[in-house]
């Protein structure tokens, strides 16, 4: 195995030098020039885990979450997980699967591996356990929810806005019996988006009898059942705020023969790529996942390199996709 005394003979400079450049440390472009020659020639790798020992690091970071198995988590994750490639960085992933009394053991698992930072998705403001989260001295990035602690900060999404946005443009296209599947009002991203959607009915005026509200429970099983309830109450638009509910509302729709864009309008929220396999083509919010990903690990090594700096709300965007299945209902 290469040593940096090799490198730093093969570049003529000395082992400090190599060491500083190997930490980002500016030099003379010869001396930065010869480096990483000697680096390339000699196919140097530097010892990471000495290193992170060295300067009590573990170079990894510990990820929290509920379901693994969302496309929106899995997708995450794998943004996440190449972004902390890039920084020589390595992950610890821990799941609680909607128990929240399991949060802290997992909380604790983590910490006990002495990660570097730790990312949270989809944690719950008003659960007590994330209180201890404002003693804790390492990075805390919370994702998709706002946990309001001073050492914390929270990537999250317009999901409101985006909801409202929808369903505005929606009724603008001459709906005005319009159906809405999501989840009682128990995270804080299905509440946003149901207020987003009820924003929308009360700016236009909208009556209670022009609207209706099906809660299902993510599942694609409840969002079959939503279609078939809503439908057969004569809704002539579907609105989906969850994934997984989405793919059940249309599987019903496919089965019965009800033609998309014609018969029925819909919309629902999305993620990157799926509403491409759908004709017509689905009208869709589409989450910023990828960026999301990259926006985390930027953050976290921000607060990494400067533990000091103050916490903040990053807010990303929803994208709005017009399809072919919002027909225009003069």
């Amino acid at each position: 195995m290469v040593t940096i005394q090799e490198v730093a003979k093969e570049a003529q400079v000395s082992v400090g030098s190599v060491s500083r450049y190997l930490n980002g440390y500016k030099l003379k472009e010869q001396n930065m020039l010869r480096i990483k020659q000697a680096i390339e020639t000699l196919d140097y790798k530097e010892n990471l885990f000495a290193k992170g020992l060295k300067n009590n690091q573990t170079l990894s970071i510990g990820i929290l979450m509920n379901n693994m198995q969302s496309v929106f988590s899995s997708t995450l994750i794998a943004q996440i997980e190449e972004e902390m490639e890039s920084h020589n960085y390595s992950i610890l992933l821990n799941s609680y699967r909607n128990k929240v009394d399991k949060v802290a053991g997992k909380i604790d698992f983590l910490l006990d591996r002495k990660v570097d930072g730790l990312i949270i998705f989809e944690a719950e403001p008003e659960w007590p356990v994330f209180e201890r989260l404002q003693d804790i001295e390492i990075p805390v990035i919370s994702v998709n929810t706002t946990l309001d602690y001073p050492k914390v900060d929270s990537i999250i999404v317009n999901n409101r806005e985006s909801a409202k946005k929808m369903v505005l443009k929606i009724i603008d296209s001459g709906h005005d019996q319009i159906g809405v599947i999501s989840v009682p009002k128990n995270s804080s991203v299905a509440k946003d988006r149901l207020n987003g959607a009820l924003d929308a009915f009360f700016e236009k005026g909208l009556k209670n009898s022009d609207y209706q509200v099906f809660y299902g429970d993510y599942s694609q099983k409840s969002g079959y059942k939503g279609a078939e309830v809503l439908i057969g109450n004569g809704v002539t638009t579907i609105f989906v705020t969850n994934y997984n509910m989405a793919l059940g509302s249309l599987q019903y729709m496919f089965e019965k023969g009800i033609k998309l864009g014609e018969e029925i309008s819909f919309a629902c929220f999305d993620y990157p790529g799926v509403n491409d396999i759908f004709y017509p083509r689905l009208t869709t919010v589409r989450q910023p996942v990828h960026k999301m990903g990259t926006v985390t690990v930027e953050r976290m090594f921000e607060r990494i390199m400067n533990p000091t700096i103050k916490s903040e709300i990053i807010q990303l965007e929803n994208e709005i996709h017009w399809g072919n299945s919002i027909k225009e209902w003069k």
